[in-house]
């Protein structure tokens, strides 16, 4: 065991000191943290970590049946080789747990509410939260069916999942006292790994995802705007974005300035109050308090893109992937290279530590990414309640079932706690000790999640590394239930295609009041019966592309399909197009063969703004309506910044600050006044704000409803300028608009899972915003802004010679924050826009030399 731990003493000696004293300094977020001396003592504490691996190492196994070898690259990236796919299967558990064994385990104890068991009471209401909402109940019953279908013959999978947890624990077993930094920070050590404990990784993807509250959100603004004009709802919230360019071109286009939704509303129906108050205490436990957090305020969605060989230099297709998440050290993604000899299994790609197989990558013949498809598969229900224990569903008196929860607290007795369900789930309006009222009124509120059901992604996973053409993958997507994703493809026979995968309910509507929307858009009156689910959209009724005419396939969350898709409901929330634009753009006025793998990386790390280029020549052409051929020498300066600006936001540019601030400022004053008038929602899109600034110049919208003057849209363009002006003069300090860098204000930061700044990483100075290809949003209302999400991986895959294909992920390979691949890739190629080569093609016998950095070696115990 001393080899493991030799190489990383001569770094800890030079680091701890550094971190105790910060630690020591700073107050520190999380609670429990055991005393200096403990951690510090010769022999305890922070001496007994995990190191830089050895560049050999043995180990003799018990049930391996036969030999595995793990190559280590010079990013620290593990190429395993073995004869048996089992053995593989334990050779990858064993290395997520070697380089992200906190991770995993702060992970699966958020979802399986065992916070407050390492930090206190303070984590309760998070641990109550994420236990009420069924994810780990959903992870056991469906462990529950695996093992019946595996003993009944029909999941031979079952048995390699099974080896890939046994590769964690042995991990775990073989370092009971050399583990992590973060367990002696926090003085616990970690306990065994179980299957169920990677079903809930999957849950835990599915609630960042499709967990949300939008169907509360805009009832409550129904409500509100139905006391002045219900044109005004349909004017934010409106069915189809302006701008749109559907993922999947198949059916249809939309018309650049689409009509809204128009309905009237039933007076009747209203529950504002309560509903409000409601989210108004839930989502302060459902985001403040969580430890793992998606940031989803910033972070705007995931970019996959295709392009078939006649657009391509090379002849065959090539395929990209980033998928925007928050940034955490370590990432969010592992990767890895899987070679079986006895099955043909050959995969590269990433992977959630804790999940065996690789989520998104490439075999030897197909190759995918994932999008988030904003698919609605969240519906919320009222009720009215009869009595304390019964509730009213369609019309007739029901019980509540319930289920009854322990959990663990530090420094105190356990605490047990009740959730009631409705058929349709959990009672999270009357929660105990939420800080939410035990009912509102006689309403109680409860969702229907497709997470609260049997999954089987990891099924579908399994299914992606093995497909060897289009009908083998489309065989295993009828598997990808949970976490509904926009899936790119290509494969080596030249194919592309793309379809939005994952479980859509269908619902009925036939029983909902004039007023309701209809299809999830609204919360439904479970009382009344109303919006049952009576199935879901086969998957060959998805919308979905085959090689299409226009010979590339793009999707950045934007709206699914065109008009002509009429066949299904699919989704009521998409992102406002700005990053589809420029990637549309880009492929679209390629010419024949001319996209290499350059291309690919210079359009993945593209800042140039379409959101700005839609406002900018606006505000311009107002300034010199405003004041003719000579404005104010302010106005000018401000002027001379934008006129010669090509929309791209970069750091050391003035321009994408004074379009950022002043865009910002043009929203709030657009918005703002009616929004505080009349206690709405203040979610605002700025794709609509653009519509409105291009199609309706008049809008009542721009007029300020608390002031007797009725402002024109040009009179606040120019209010937002004059404030941009004060504003960035003061924050600066100079009234020279060139010395106003964007890079100032404009930063990323890159957090640890303990959230102690010594294991972050940032700020950064950055190029990029929220709806540039490369993106990195932030808030600057109050001066610098810190994006703390965005490209959590980058993949491009050469389809003419798998062995070109690139890689990077924002933090390193390990865990370990004494490791040199604990930030490595994120200093040394994500932040300056480069890649590695993945080896894939490279075997055992003929991987280079100069870049394997360590070999572990894995034997049958008596080999």
């Amino acid at each position: 065991m001393r080899n493991l731990t030799k190489k990383g003493v001569i770094k800890l000696s030079v680091f701890i000191p550094f971190t105790i004293i910060l630690m020591t300094i700073f107050s520190m977020p999380l609670m429990g943290i055991p005393s200096l001396g403990d951690l510090v003592f010769p022999g305890n504490g922070v001496w007994k970590v995990p190191g830089e691996l050895p560049v050999a190492e043995r180990l003799n196994i018990p049930g391996l049946s036969g030999e595995v070898t793990v190559i280590r690259d010079d990013w620290g990236i593990p190429h395993i080789y073995a004869s048996y796919e089992e053995d593989l299967f334990f050779a990858q558990g064993y290395c997520h747990a070697q380089d992200r064994l906190f991770q995993m385990d702060m992970t699966r104890r958020q979802v399986r509410g065992m916070l407050s068991e390492l930090l206190g009471e303070d984590l309760l209401p998070t641990d109550k939260f994420m236990l009420a909402i069924g994810m780990e109940d959903w992870a056991i019953k469906t462990d529950e069916l695996f093992r019946k279908m595996y003993n009944n013959g029909t999941l031979e999978y079952f048995s390699s999942f099974e080896r890939y947890v046994d590769g964690i624990n042995y991990y775990i077993g073989s370092h009971e006292d050399v583990i992590p930094l973060e367990y002696h920070l926090l003085g616990f050590k970690p306990t065994e790994w179980s299957t169920i404990d990677t079903l809930c990784l999957v849950q835990e993807m599915a609630r960042q995802m499709s967990w949300n509250y939008h169907d509360l959100d805009r009832y409550t603004a129904l409500l509100a705007l139905n006391n002045i004009n219900l044109t005004y709802y349909n004017e934010l919230f409106g069915l189809t974005l302006p701008y749109q360019i559907p993922i999947v071109p198949d059916y249809g286009d939309f018309p650049e300035s689409p009509m809204k939704a128009g309905f009237e509303l039933n007076p009747s129906f209203a529950l504002k109050s309560e509903i409000q108050n409601f989210l108004d205490n839930v989502q302060k436990i459902d985001s403040e308090k969580t430890l793992i957090e998606n940031q989803k305020d910033q972070i705007i969605g995931s970019n996959n893109w295709v392009v078939n060989g006649s657009l391509s230099n090379t002849g065959a297709p090539i395929l990209c992937n980033d998928m925007h998440l928050g940034w955490m050290m370590p990432g969010v993604w592992y990767e890895q290279h899987l070679k079986a000899e006895d099955t043909g299994f050959h995969v590269y790609g990433f992977s959630i530590p804790g999940m065996p197989g690789v989520a998104v990558g490439h075999n030897e013949r197909v190759g995918w990414g994932f999008t988030n498809t904003g698919y609605d598969v969240l519906d919320w229900y009222y009720y009215n309640t009869d009595g304390s224990n019964q509730y009213i569903f369609n019309g007739t008196s029901t019980p509540y079932s319930e289920k009854s929860y322990n959990i663990d607290v530090k420094g105190q007795e356990s605490v047990e706690f009740t959730v009631r369900h409705t058929v349709h789930g959990p009672v999270l309006s009357d929660l105990r000790d939420f800080g939410l009222p035990q009912s509102l009124g006689d309403i109680v509120l409860a969702p229907k999640w497709t997470a609260n059901g049997y999954f089987f992604n990891i099924l579908a996973g399994n299914g992606f590394d093995r497909a060897t053409n289009r009908a083998d993958f489309d065989e295993a997507s009828k598997d990808w239930t949970l976490l509904a994703q926009n899936i790119v493809y290509a494969d080596v026979d030249g194919n592309i295609a793309i379809r939005p995968t994952g479980k859509v309910p269908i619902r009925d509507d036939s029983k909902i009041p004039l007023g309701h929307l209809g299809n999830g858009t609204l919360p439904y009156n479970g009382s009344n019966g109303e919006g049952e689910w009576i199935g879901y959209i086969p998957l060959e009724d998805l919308p979905n592309s085959l090689n299409p005419n226009q010979k590339y396939l793009a999707s950045a969350n934007q709206i699914v399909a065109g008009p002509e898709y009429n066949s299904y409901f699919l989704q009521n929330e998409y992102a406002d197009g700005y990053r589809a634009r420029r990637i549309n753009e880009l492929l679209m006025n390629s010419a024949d063969g001319s996209i290499s793998i350059e291309t690919m990386q210079t359009i993945q790390n593209d800042v140039n703004s379409t959101a700005a280029r839609a406002f900018i020549p606006e505000l311009i052409e107002v300034i010199y309506d405003y004041y003719g051929p000579t404005p104010p020498t302010k106005i000018n300066n401000v002027l001379t910044e934008l006129e010669s600006w090509q929309f791209v936001m970069d750091k050391n540019e003035a321009a994408p600050t004074i379009y950022r601030k002043w865009r910002d400022y043009f929203q709030d004053f657009t918005f703002n006044d009616e929004i505080e008038m009349y206690d709405f929602p203040a979610r605002t899109r700025i794709v609509v704000l653009e519509y409105l600034m291009k199609e309706d110049e008049s809008s009542h919208w721009f007029n300020n409803v608390s002031t007797l003057i009725n402002e024109t849209r040009d009179e606040i363009m120019m209010i937002a300028l004059n404030s941009t002006i004060d504003w960035l003069e003061s924050f600066y300090g100079s009234n020279d608009p060139s010395t106003w860098r964007w890079g100032d204000l404009h930063q990323l930061y890159f957090t640890s899972l303990t959230q102690l700044d010594p294991l972050s990483k940032g700020p950064y100075e950055a190029d990029g915003e929220g709806y540039t290809i490369n993106p990195a949003g932030v808030n600057i209302d109050n001066g610098v802004g810190i994006a703390r999400g965005g490209a959590s991986e980058r993949l491009i895959i050469d389809f003419s010679n798998l062995n070109n294909s690139l890689s990077v992920i924002p933090s390193g390979q390990r865990g370990l924050s004494n490791s040199k691949h604990y930030s490595d890739q994120l200093e040394q190629l994500f932040l300056q826009g480069k890649y590695h080569y993945q080896y894939f093609t490279n075997t055992l016998y003929n991987f280079p030399t100069c870049s394997i950095e360590s070999q572990l070696f894995f034997f049958p115990l008596g080999g």
